[in-house]
């Protein structure tokens, strides 16, 4: 890294264009960004950004080569070892443990349709509403005499005004 006053604020611009690159799911261009293909940068704070970028790229192996490069180079950086055991463990581990969650979530659609199945297959009862009263309908020869109309009462609207 040269020593100009300007340097540090490239620096900055550069990762901002890398960070906006990759948003967009240019992962190939914010990395060229931040250095040639198989080099690393001699700025710790981009190489922390570039193996970021090649570990969310899914580069793995590359990855673990640049975490192990911050390490070394800043032995007390805690996010380059947690990253380093990280991938690790990812690698040592069988390759069916990936398919893990989408095979619980499987299990899970065919024991909800197993007891849907099983409990009787109808829907639970709607909720309980107040009974509406049924509509009083009298046909022309009906013998039913018609309903008395609803009145309504409004207090005090029955009394008199006394004039002054």
């Amino acid at each position: 890294m040269n020593g100009s006053p300007e340097a540090p604020i490239l620096t900055c611009l550069r990762l901002l264009k890398a960070l906006d690159l990759s948003r967009r799911g240019k992962m190939r261009a914010a990395q060229s960004l931040l250095v040639a293909e198989e080099t690393a940068p001699e700025n710790l704070v981009e190489l922390h950004a570039l193996a970021a970028l090649v570990t969310r790229e899914g580069d793995y192996p590359r990855a673990l080569r640049l975490w192990r490069m911050l390490l070394e180079r800043d032995p007390r950086h805690a996010e380059a070892g947690r990253m380093i055991a990280s991938i690790e463990l990812w690698q040592s581990r069988p390759p069916w443990v990936r398919y893990v969650p989408a095979g619980a979530a499987a299990l899970a659609v065919v024991i909800i349709a197993l007891v849907v199945i099983f409990s009787g297959g109808s829907p639970p009862p709607p909720a309980r509403t107040a009974p509406r009263p049924p509509p009083v309908l009298s046909p022309a020869g009906s013998s039913q005499a018609p309903a008395a109309p609803q009145t309504i009462t409004v207090p005090g609207a029955n009394k008199r005004r006394q004039g002054p």
